[in-house]
């Protein structure tokens, strides 16, 4: 490839070249009004922050005047009266604590849930504007994780790291200015405090950045797989392959623990450090600062309030290394968002520039056209096509799987862009044009039919995209039936009980193929386009109804452009120009007449398909049947035989009451319950004990190390108080005399404190490791049982809207996640904190029992205000997490079906519905803002409070010699601290609160236990070797639990012999699929049963009974890996090489497979997006053969396949089920002329069976 080639492909999967600045931080994001409110947030932080050294001044001068009343300086009288006026300073500046708290807290929540609304406004809208080449790159379980747990990560760092972050660098500031203020040597020499923290505080960022970024990443990979599994659940559930999609996504997230380890190791570092220099600090600073006072160059009240000033500054820091990991994540997290968003896309459909032409009625022109995909650059897909296709006429695509011409449908709705040529719309350079005015100009109606979860009527409508709000209501609703009338869907959409209104699932889940793909044509009909694309538009229709919307297409193409992809040559034969393609190149073209003459590959494939100009039906000599394409109404006009000959025969009927069937009903709408409403609401007690409770049951294997961990944050918590017995006896040695001997008592009880601090290194470095361990474990096995668990669940549960595959993307991504808010460094802790509240509770009773009651009496009241809080936080936080996974939901749906959005030029409108989404909660959510930061700077402030109520009540006793001072100190520190400690285990108490949310989520899950088990070993066995192939349906009726009103099948009944071949055919919507899902055992039927080899199989073990069935879906779903993986998915017998290789063969796909660039080891990408969708449908055939059952269910198995793949494929699949029991669901009659009985379909009944005999088709019951 030459220079200019590379670029092309380069521009396509990476973006281009940046040109305008970059924003580098999520603040790039705020409003002119968010930066006022954060400015003013940050004074206020800065301001509370600047308070807590403060105290450290009145401490001295308390401490100054203890002194000066032990050695006899002052009075009793005198030392009341200062205690009095220095308590009331307390409550001056627990006020303004309250005050400039709450407007931080206020404020920071409330910009942090405005930036990060817009950043994920931003992200999805850079998300929609990206080429499609990046899309074959990312799978939608990766944007999931984004906008959910990434996301959420960014607004905790802003609304609690960053408010906690400042309000620490200005006590840390503060305190050192008031140190210098009191003696300049001593702040110098504590400077050496400041070094360490700041190298430790770099260090300890710096590299757990780089490696949470790789953990990241591989948790994205993770996530991909996941979405493609749960949004393919009947496939994956048919092949049982549970265990092996649970396998491969722990194989994903397994590398990311070491990363992960490693920044937790890290972390607990930096916070060992930060918890040891106080103590370290304080052996430095007292035995230098007793030097000083022995000299006479500072006094008893320099020495302490510098002593107390450096390690407040020290202890701040260590507030923030707790939630260093959190921010630590979201700085990771932004990076990776921010790096998306700066990626400009090659064809952007939000760009205003570029040309709009009056019209579009132009010829369009493809000029020495050369395309690679950007995924695949080896491979050249398209080789110097010229082709004019005419305005206002219809030109159809016609070739093998593969040979380009879906490539070229891609080209023209510029989903990529050929490495050489061009493409002409009239003069205009394709290129040239503006965008949006392009796409909106086409229509293109795929073979693979994309639905959004929403009504019949929206999915319609958003074919108009922009032009629907300039209609009326009524306008609207007449353009809707029009073109559901043109689409032939209007009869079945009327007959449904909400008619246009009716909730489609999630892509279109509630509906049959082909209802499907009417409704889409119907919404691309409504566009009124110019320029109409048809890539096997009616392949999933059954013959009657692609009859009728083939007329309907066809005067829908009248005076528009129209470009037909097709493998059924017999819906192109009236084309004005047919482009016959091989192997990328253009071999011939002209009219079906002209190709006929030719006799050249065109006619080779029409006397393959063995298409006359009459349609005739033809048989061979041995009476034989030799038709290709039979109208079903051949068929379906014998109901009127069938009914006169038998009776029984009829259509029935559907029941207006079956007592028998609402109470089977009742059972699949109670096992499909949503995980939101399942369990009562429980108290804040009782859900962190069962939070506790659920993490110590994911954490069983590490128990022996969280015992561990737990004792040395015991230890961690027990040495504050232990270290107050130090301080105390240093003040108390500070006024000690002669000089000699107070040296001796503080280099003593300095060498103390060098001892515990180094101690408490060791202490903190070791749990921290181990807790980082255990977590990365915890939150491992979490996500891997939380989507075993998803897995596991039956049919019914997907078919709820609230479990729609974003819906539980986003819970697998973000919950396990959550779970961090009570593991690893922030138990270690609450465990500490709590330690040390219990410790210097002990102790102070011991020492000095008044001053401890009184000091632990404050202690509840500041937990009260830290837990009333974090209940606020919980309840808010269950309602911005219910909007925030609906919102993830509704983007991840957009992003799967981006072709289907880029097409109909929904950018704007999908950016529109997620903002209402997100907004709607948004409003409701200041007021909870607004109550719970009332408690949050109460549990901040009354710390002051309870001080000053210390420093009176212990000033008084000590001035009536009721106390000493060493008394005084050690109930004084080791209370005061608890009680501060109190307060900063609420600075938790979003984490715990989200953890807890989770926790819940996830035993709800995992507490659910659906009727059709998967897990279920408690059945009889059921050996596919064994399997003799009869099947039976006993008067068996049907309703889905999410349409319990409509009956699908009523009292059918069918016996197949095993070898037998039934075909299944009739009107799309007829119960056809819905025969191969219960006998799948997707669902029970509500009345009958269905028998296998004479056994009930309801009574048979699932896993077993699953493994002897073999399906081919009408859809194709591949997964992200190579091809050799793929298929050996649904094996679960050894296969050989050579078994591969010939059931490979057998499906036609074994060249395609070699031509690949590494063959079968060739990576997919998600979905299997490398293939086209004949490639991936003859991937899933070869899959089927591979697993050698003796049952082979075919659901329109070769509807995407070409003439000549079809009939090799069709040979394949004939010759399997000749030793197989074998039923195919069919529209096209060529795939069943083999059948032995073709059973048609009507409305839930069977209107009769036709048995094919020598001599012709002949109606039987």
């Amino acid at each position: 490839m030459d220079g200019d080639n590379l670029q092309v492909l380069e521009h396509q999967l990476n973006g281009l070249p940046a040109s305008g600045t970059r924003a580098r931080t999520v603040f790039s994001f705020a409003t002119p009004l968010d930066l006022l409110i954060i400015a003013i947030s940050c004074f206020a932080a800065i301001v509370a922050g600047g308070l807590n050294p403060l105290l450290t001044v009145l401490y001295g001068q308390l401490a100054s005047s203890f002194a000066q009343f032990q050695n006899g300086t002052i009075s009793g009288a005198t030392l009341r009266s200062d205690i009095s006026r220095f308590t009331l300073y307390y409550v001056y500046l627990g006020i303004a604590l309250f005050v400039s708290v709450y407007i931080t807290t206020i404020g920071f929540y409330y910009t942090g849930e405005r930036i990060t609304r817009t950043l994920r406004k931003t992200y999805l809208r850079t998300i929609l504007r990206q080429n499609i080449a990046y899309f074959d790159m990312l799978g939608a379980g990766e944007l999931t994780a984004r906008l959910t747990s990434d996301m959420t990560q960014i607004q905790e760092a802003i609304t609690g790291n960053l408010s906690v972050s400042l309000t620490a660098a200005a006590t840390f500031v503060s305190a050192y200015v008031i140190v210098f203020v009191e003696y300049w040597k001593m702040a110098l020499i504590l400077t050496s405090t400041v070094i360490v923290l700041t190298v430790t505080g770099a260090v300890g960022v710096a590299l757990p950045v780089k490696w949470t970024k790789q953990a990241q990443a591989f948790e994205s990979s993770g996530a991909t797989l996941a979405e493609e599994a749960i949004s393919s659940m009947e496939h994956v559930t048919a092949f049982g392959i549970q265990e092996k999609l649970a396998q491969r996504y722990n194989d994903h997230l397994k590398p990311s623990e070491r990363p992960g380890l490693k920044a937790g190791t890290m972390t607990a570092l930096m916070i060992g450090m930060v918890n040891a220099v106080p103590y370290l600090s304080y052996a430095l600073s007292f035995w230098e600062g007793s030097r000083l006072l022995v000299r006479g160059e500072t006094s008893i009240s320099g020495v302490t309030t510098s002593t107390l000033a450096i390690v407040i500054g020290a202890w701040a820091v260590g507030r923030v290394a707790p939630n260093a990991k959190s921010f630590i994540s979201s700085i990771a997290a932004s990076a990776a968002i921010l790096k998306t968003i700066a990626r400009e896309s090659p064809q952007d459909p939000f760009s205003a520039g570029g040309e709009r032409p009056d019209h579009s009625r132009f010829d369009i022109t493809f000029r020495g056209l050369q395309f690679r995909y950007p995924s695949r650059p080896e491979i050249t897909v398209l080789h110097d096509v010229n082709l004019v296709v005419p305005a206002s006429k219809t030109t159809a695509l016609v070739g093998a799987s593969g040979c380009g011409k879906s490539s070229i449908i891609g080209l023209l709705e510029r989903f990529y862009t050929p490495t050489r040529g061009k493409i002409f719309l009239g003069d205009y350079d394709l290129q040239s044009l503006n965008l949006n005015w392009m796409r909106s100009q086409m229509s293109l109606v795929g073979q693979e039919p994309t639905l959004f979860n929403t009504t019949i009527f929206e999915n319609i409508v958003y074919g108009l995209a922009g032009e629907a709000a300039i209609l009326t209501a009524q306008q609207l609703e007449d353009a809707v039936e029009e073109a559901a009338r043109k689409a032939n869907a209007h009869e079945f959409i009327s007959a449904l009980p909400q008619g246009y209104q009716t909730e489609v699932g999630e892509k279109g889940a509630q509906l049959s193929g082909g209802q499907r793909q009417r409704i889409c044509i119907a919404r691309a009909i409504i566009k009124n386009p110019q320029i109409l694309l048809l890539d096997e538009a009616t392949s999933a229709l059954d013959v009657h109804a692609e009859r009728l919307v083939q007329e309907a297409l066809a005067a829908a193409s009248e005076g528009r452009t129209t470009i037909v992809v097709a493998h059924r040559l017999s819906t192109i034969r009236d084309a004005d120009n047919i482009v016959v393609m091989a192997d990328g190149y253009v071999v011939e073209q002209g009219t079906h007449a002209d190709l006929m003459a030719l006799n050249g590959r065109y006619a080779e494939l029409v006397r393959r398909q063995q298409i006359s100009d009459d349609s005739s039906t033809e048989r061979d000599d041995a009476g034989g049947m030799k038709y290709q394409e039979i109208d079903t109404d051949i068929l379906l006009d014998k109901e009127s035989v069938l009914d006169h000959q038998n009776s029984s025969v009829t259509k029935t009927e559907e029941k207006q009451s079956l007592p028998h069937v609402q109470e089977v009903c009742s059972t699949p709408s109670a096992e499909s319950t949503l995980l939101e409403n399942t369990a009562p609401s429980s108290s804040s007690w009782n859900a962190l004990a069962d939070t506790i409770k659920l993490i110590g049951k994911l954490s069983r294997p590490e128990t022996i190390l969280t015992f561990m961990a737990i004792i040395l944050a015991i230890v961690a918590g027990i040495s504050v108080p232990a270290q107050s017995v130090i301080f105390a006896k240093l003040i108390d040695a500070l006024s000690l005399t002669p000089a000699h001997y107070l040296r001796e008592r503080v280099d003593f009880w300095s060498l103390m404190y060098l001892v515990m601090g180094l101690g408490i290194l060791v202490v903190w470095l070791c749990h921290g490791i181990i807790f980082a361990y255990t977590t990365e474990k915890l939150v491992h096995r979490a996500r891997t049982q939380c989507f075993s668990h998803i897995l596991r669940q039956d049919m019914g549960f997907f078919h709820l809207e609230e479990n729609s595959t974003g819906a539980l993307t986003s819970l697998l991504s973000s919950a396990p996640t959550d779970l961090k808010g009570l593991s690893g460094p922030v138990l270690g802790a609450i465990l500490t904190f709590l330690a040390t509240i219990i410790g210097g509770v002990v102790m102070s009773l011991i020492i000095g029992w008044k001053l401890a009651l009184v000091c632990t009496a404050t202690i509840p009241l500041v937990a009260g205000f830290g837990w009333v809080r974090l209940a606020m936080l919980n309840l808010f936080a269950k309602k911005m997490k219910k909007t925030h996974q609906t919102s993830a939901a509704y983007a991840s749906e957009a992003v799967s079906a981006i072709r289907t959005v880029a097409c109909l030029t929904l950018e704007t409108q999908v950016l529109h519905q997620y903002d209402a989404i997100i907004a709607s909660k948004s409003r409701e959510s200041i007021r909870s803002i607004l109550q719970a930061s009332a408690f949050y700077a109460l549990s901040q402030s009354i710390t002051f409070l309870c001080a000053a109520l210390a420093f009176w009540y212990g000033g008084t006793l000590l001035s009536t010699h009721e106390y000493s001072v060493v008394q005084f100190f050690i109930c004084f520190a080791a209370l005061i601290s608890g009680a501060q400690t109190a307060g900063v285990i609420f600075s938790y108490a979003p984490g715990m609160s989200k953890a807890m949310n989770a926790a819940r989520d996830l035993q709800l899950l995992f507490s659910r236990h659906p009727v059709i088990d998967s897990w279920d070993r408690s059945g009889k066995s059921f050996h596919k070797d064994q399997c003799g192939g009869q099947i039976e349906f006993r008067t068996v009726s049907f309703r889905y639990p999410s349409r319990l009103e409509r009956l699908v099948l009523d009292d059918f009944s069918l016996t197949i012999r095993p070898g037998q071949f039934i075909a299944l055919v009739g009107a799309s919507g007829c119960g056809k699929s819905t025969l191969i899902a219960l006998l799948e055992r997707f669902f029970d039927p509500v009345s009958g049963s269905i028998a296998v080899d004479g056994q009930d199989i309801s009574t048979l073990d699932l896993a077993s009974y699953r493994s002897s069935i073999s399906l081919v879906g009408q859809e194709p779903t591949l997964f992200s890996g190579t091809v050799r993986e793929n298929l050996l998915l649904g094996t679960i017998d050894p296969v050989s090489e050579e078994e591969i290789v010939q059931a490979c063969v057998n499906a036609n796909i074994y060249d395609a497979i070699m031509s690949l660039p590494n063959g079968f080891a060739t990576e997919l990408g998600s979905k299997g997006i490398m293939l086209s969708g004949g490639q991936k449908q003859r991937l899933a055939i070869a899959r089927a053969l591979l697993r050698k059952t003796k049952i082979l269910l075919l659901d329109e198995a070769t509807a995407a396949l070409d003439s000549q793949s079809e009939a090799l494929v069709q040979a394949a699949l004939n010759k399997a089920s000749e030793t197989r029991t074998t039923i195919a669901v069919a529209h096209r009659l060529s795939t069943i002329q083999h059948a032995d009985i073709i059973c048609v379909l009507e409305a839930g009944v069977y209107a009769g069976l036709v048995e094919i005999q020598n001599r012709g088709i002949a109606p039987t019951v």
